[in-house]
C-alpha cells in the first residue's frame, strides 16, 4: 500500500487561507485566458488527461517567464522566482524517469525536470502550489509553507491538526514526491491495481468534505486526471463553493479542486481543450444468431446532442444506431444534457466467440472514443422444428427448418420413415425464418417427399449438428396414414434428362430413372442422328435413393454416345420394367463438333479436373481447346456472379497426345479470390471465334477458408516519446506475412508480420512461425489511443484486434 494513497490537507487550508487567496487575486496582476465560470465546472472532467500527463507543457525558460510574471519584486529568498535548492538523484521506476539531482537548482529547472520525469504537466504543478500555499503569487514565503510546498503527506486528520510528514519536507522533495504520487494513482505497469475506488468510466460518491455529515454526490469519471485529482484531494466543491468561486461557501464547502480548476483556467486556459465522447458500453448481450450492445454516450462538446454510434463486429462493420433513448440516471448527472444519451440495439451476428466494438462518434473537436468487449453467442446443437407432415397419394411430404447455431450455411437433415434414414438439406428458401434469426439468412427450409405403401407410418426429423454441438436435436415424431387406394399405380419409369452436351464427334447424357416395379437399373434408349444405343441407369445417385426410400441408389445415368458433326437432336427414354409402357426424358439439340481442325465457329472442348476450396479463393485446374485454332484460349472461372480470366497455355502433353494437330500449350491451373463459405464454382471455355458457342466445363460447390486474421495483441506499452504494440497474428490456411496497422489517435503506422514464433507455429502447424510483431510508434508525451488492425493477405475482411488507452511520457 502507498503510504499515503490520498492527500490532502486541501480543505483545512483553503479554510484557514481563503483570504489568502483572495488577497493574493487582489496584490498580483494574474494574466487570464478565460475567466473561470462556475457553469463551466464538471467535477467529473476537471482536467483532460491530455493536459494532466503532458511532459512537454512548459519549457523550463517559459515556466520562469510566468513564475517572474507572478511576482515581479520578491520579498525573501523562498520566493519562487529566485528560490534554488539542492537537489538529489533519482533512480527511474513505474512512475517516473530517472531525475538527474543538481547543486542550487532554480524552482523552473525542479519543475521542468520533474514534469520530464514524470509526465505531469508543470501547469499542474504550479497550479498545485497556489492551491496548497498559494506559493506562486507570494512575494516572502515562509520556510514551513516551502516544507509542505505540495501538501504531501499532509494527511486530513483531525487528531493531528497541521501534521505533515518531516520526511517528505522541502520543495523538491514536495514536489517529485506528489508528482510521483499523481502518476502512480493511474496504476500504470509495474505496479498494482490498488487505486480503484474513483473508477474511470463509472459513477463514485465523492464527498463534499471531510465531516461525513456534509454527505456526498454521485459523479461521472471521465478521466484518469479527473480520478488522480480526488484522489489527491477527494472533495468536490459543493453548490456554495461554485456560487462564491474566489471566495467561501459554507460549512459544508470544500474547495481544492474548486480552486484548481479555477487557477488553471485564469492561467493558462480552458483545461479540457478539445474532448472526445464519454460514455459508458455497459453490455453485449448474446442471443441466438444476436447481439443486443446497450449503453450511454455525451460529447462534453455538445452535451446536448444525441450520437451516433457505430458497431463492428469481428473488425466489420454491423451498423450504426442512435444514442437517443431516455437515459435519466445520465442526465442527473450531466446537467444540461438532457436525457436523450442512451441506446440499446440489436445486431445479426453468427455463432461462437465475437469481439464486439462500438465507437461513440465525436462531434467538434476530438476524436471518436471507442470501446470493446468479447462476447460467446450461442453454439452447439442444431435449432428448428417440423412445420408438416401431410400424407398424399402414395407420397408424404415432411416440412420444416433448421439452423445450426455455428454456421450460417445449410445443414442436413435426417428424415427417419419408420426408423430408415432420409437424408436431405435444409437449404430452402424461409423468409419467415431469416426475419426470426436474421444472422442466418433465408435457405434454411426443408421439405422431402418419400413414396410410401398404404397404411401408417411414423416420420421423425433431427437437425445434424455441425462445428461444437454435441449432439444432432432432434425435432420430434409424427404418425401419418397412407389411405388405401392412394398408392400410385406401378406402372411407368419416372426420371429426369438432367444434362445433353455436345463434344467432339460425340454427345454426353446424364440424369437419372427408375421404375417403382423394381430395384433394378434400367435401360435407356438414346437416340442421335436415327442411331439408337442402349445404356444402362446404374450409376450411384443417393439423392434418388434418399427420394424414393427402398428403391436404392443404383439409377442414375452418364453416358457419352458416338454423333456426327453438326446440329443433332438427342432424345433419351426409360424402357419400362413390367407392366406399363416406356417414358420418353426428353429431346435436347446440341452442336457436336469435328475432331479435324478446320475453320469455323465450332465449340471448345475440354475438361474441368480440378475444382478445390483454398485459403481465401478457389483451385480451378483443367485444359480445352479450340478445335479451331492451335493457339490456347481463354477461360472464364465464375465464382458466383463474379468471374475472373485465365489463360489455357499451360503444357499439358497428354492432350496432345490425344489430339496431335493443336500441340500441347492447352492446360489451366489457378487460384481465384473467393470469398469465406460455400462457392458454387463454374468454368467456361471462350471460343476462338467470338461468334462461337463459349461451353460449360463445369461447375462445383466447393467450401472457401477464411483467410480473416487470427491472433493476439499480447502488449501495448507507453515509453519516452513512443507507443510500443506486440505480439502475433496468422492468416488461416496461409505462410503469409500479415499486414499489421497501428493507429495512434487515428494516425495509422503499416508494419508485417516478421519475427520468429515457434509457439505459434506449433499452434498453426502449416502457417510456419514467423508470425510475431513488435513495432514502436513515435507520438508526443501524453494519453493515447492505440487501435491494431490486421490485414486480410487476400484483400478480404480486415480485423480489428481492440483499442487500448496507454500515456507516453
Amino acid at each position: 500500500m502507498t503510504r499515503y494513497p490520498r492527500k490532502s490537507r486541501a480543505f483545512r487550508w483553503v479554510v484557514m487561507a481563503t483570504s489568502l487567496f483572495v488577497a493574493a487575486g487582489a496584490l498580483v496582476a494574474v494574466q487570464s485566458p478565460q475567466a473561470a465560470q462556475a457553469a463551466s465546472f464538471d467535477a467529473g472532467n476537471i482536467i483532460s488527461d491530455a493536459n494532466f500527463y503532458d511532459a512537454n507543457a512548459m519549457s523550463q525558460q517559459q515556466i520562469q517567464a510566468f513564475l517572474e510574471a507572478q511576482v515581479p519584486s520578491c520579498g525573501n529568498g523562498n520566493c519562487l522566482r529566485l528560490k534554488r535548492t539542492d537537489t538529489s538523484s533519482r533512480p527511474a521506476d513505474a512512475m517516473c524517469r530517472a531525475y538527474q539531482g543538481a547543486a542550487g537548482e532554480l524552482t523552473s529547472q525542479i519543475l521542468f525536470k520533474v514534469q520530464q520525469a514524470c509526465s505531469i504537466s508543470a501547469k499542474v504543478l504550479l497550479v498545485t502550489l497556489q492551491k496548497e500555499q498559494t506559493l506562486v503569487t507570494a512575494t516572502a514565503p515562509s520556510d514551513a509553507r516551502i516544507d509542505r510546498a505540495m501538501g504531501y503527506a499532509c494527511p486530513d486528520d483531525a487528531s493531528r491538526p497541521g501534521y505533515c510528514d518531516p520526511a517528505y519536507a522541502g520543495l523538491y522533495n514536495q514536489l517529485y514526491r506528489a508528482a510521483w504520487q499523481l502518476k502512480r494513482y493511474g496504476n500504470p505497469a509495474g505496479t498494482s491495481n490498488y487505486f480503484t475506488w474513483y473508477p474511470v468510466g463509472q459513477v463514485a460518491q465523492v464527498r463534499y468534505n471531510p465531516n461525513a455529515a456534509c454527505g456526498s454526490g454521485g459523479v461521472y469519471i471521465s478521466n484518469a486526471a479527473t480520478a488522480a485529482l480526488y484522489y489527491y484531494t477527494p472533495y468536490q466543491p459543493n453548490a456554495a463553493a461554485l456560487a462564491n468561486m474566489t471566495g467561501t461557501g459554507d460549512a459544508c464547502s470544500a474547495y481544492g479542486n474548486r480552486n484548481f480548476w479555477r487557477f488553471y483556467t485564469s492561467w493558462f486556459g480552458p483545461t479540457t481543450g478539445p474532448t472526445s465522447p464519454i460514455g459508458n458500453f455497459e453490455g453485449a448481450t448474446p442471443g441466438v444468431g444476436t447481439v443486443r450492445v446497450s449503453g450511454w454516450t455525451i460529447d462534453p462538446d455538445a452535451v446536448a446532442t444525441s450520437l451516433d454510434v457505430h458497431v463492428y463486429i469481428d473488425g466489420v462493420g454491423a451498423g450504426v444506431t442512435r444514442a437517443d433513448k431516455s437515459r435519466p440516471d445520465v442526465g442527473a448527472i450531466h446537467a444540461g444534457a438532457g436525457n436523450a444519451h442512451g441506446f440499446d440495439a440489436t445486431f445479426g451476428i453468427g455463432g461462437g466467440r465475437h469481439e464486439v466494438c462500438v465507437f461513440f462518434i465525436n462531434v467538434g473537436s476530438g476524436a471518436n472514443t471507442p470501446a470493446c468487449t468479447t462476447v460467446q453467442v450461442p453454439t452447439g446443437d442444431p435449432f428448428g422444428g417440423i412445420d408438416s407432415v401431410t400424407a398424399a397419394a402414395g407420397t408424404v411430404t415432411t416440412g420444416g427448418w433448421a439452423i445450426d447455431p455455428d454456421t450460417t450455411s445449410p445443414i442436413d437433415v435426417h428424415v427417419y420413415v419408420d426408423g430408415r434414414s432420409v437424408p436431405t438439406r435444409a437449404d430452402k428458401d424461409r423468409p419467415d425464418v431469416a426475419a426470426a434469426y436474421p444472422a442466418y439468412g433465408r435457405p434454411h427450409g426443408f421439405e422431402l417427399v418419400s413414396t410410401l405403401a398404404v397404411g401408417k407410418h411414423e416420420i421423425c426429423v433431427y437437425g445434424i449438428n455441425v462445428g461444437p454441438g454435441i449432439t444432432n436435436t432432434s425435432f420430434g415424431c409424427r404418425t401419418v396414414t397412407v389411405s388405401t387406394g392412394s398408392a400410385p399405380a406401378p406402372s411407368t419409369p419416372r426420371g429426369n434428362l438432367e444434362e445433353v452436351t455436345g463434344g467432339t464427334e460425340s454427345v454426353m447424357v446424364k440424369g437419372w430413372a427408375l421404375d417403382l416395379d423394381t430395384t433394378a437399373p434400367l435401360s435407356l434408349r438414346v437416340t442421335v442422328a436415327g442411331t439408337t444405343t442402349t445404356v444402362k441407369a446404374d450409376v450411384s445417385r443417393p439423392d434418388v435413393g434418399r427420394a424414393f426410400p427402398g428403391m436404392g441408389d443404383a439409377h442414375g445415368f452418364l453416358s457419352t454416345i458416338a454423333a456426327p458433326a453438326g446440329s443433332q437432336q438427342v432424345c433419351v427414354t426409360a424402357v419400362n420394367d413390367g407392366a406399363g409402357g416406356d417414358v420418353e426424358l426428353g429431346c435436347r439439340t446440341v452442336t457436336v463438333s469435328s475432331s479435324a481442325p478446320t475453320a469455323g465457329a465450332r465449340a471448345p472442348i475440354g475438361n474441368l479436373e480440378v475444382v478445390a476450396g483454398a485459403a481465401g479463393g478457389v483451385s480451378v485446374s483443367g485444359w480445352t481447346l479450340d478445335p479451331d485454332t492451335a493457339a490456347p484460349i481463354p477461360v472464364h472461372v465464375y465464382v458466383g456472379s463474379t468471374w475472373t480470366q485465365v489463360t489455357a497455355d499451360g503444357s499439358r502433353p497428354d492432350v496432345a497426345a490425344v489430339h496431335p494437330a493443336y500441340g500441347d500449350r492447352h492446360g489451366f491451373s489457378a487460384v481465384v479470390p473467393a470469398a469465406a463459405g460455400a462457392q458454387n464454382v463454374c468454368v467456361y471455355a471462350l471460343n476462338d471465334v467470338k461468334a462461337g458457342p463459349n461451353p460449360l466445363l463445369g461447375c462445383r460447390t466447393v467450401t472457401v477458408t477464411s483467410t480473416v486474421p487470427v491472433g493476439n495483441v499480447e502488449s501495448v506499452t507507453g515509453g519516452a516519446g513512443t507507443v510500443g504494440v506486440s505480439g502475433w497474428m496468422v492468416a488461416p490456411g496461409s505462410s503469409d506475412a500479415v499486414p499489421v496497422h497501428v493507429y495512434v489517435d487515428g494516425v495509422g503506422s503499416a508494419f508485417t508480420t516478421d519475427l520468429d514464433r515457434p509457439d505459434v507455429a506449433a499452434a498453426y502447424p502449416r502457417t510456419g512461425s514467423t508470425h510475431g510483431f513488435s513495432a514502436t510508434v513515435p507520438v508526443s508525451a501524453g494519453r493515447h489511443t492505440v487501435c491494431v488492425w490486421g490485414l486480410d493477405v487476400r484483400g478480404g475482411q480486415h480485423r480489428q484486434f481492440g483499442c487500448w488507452q496507454t500515456t507516453s511520457s
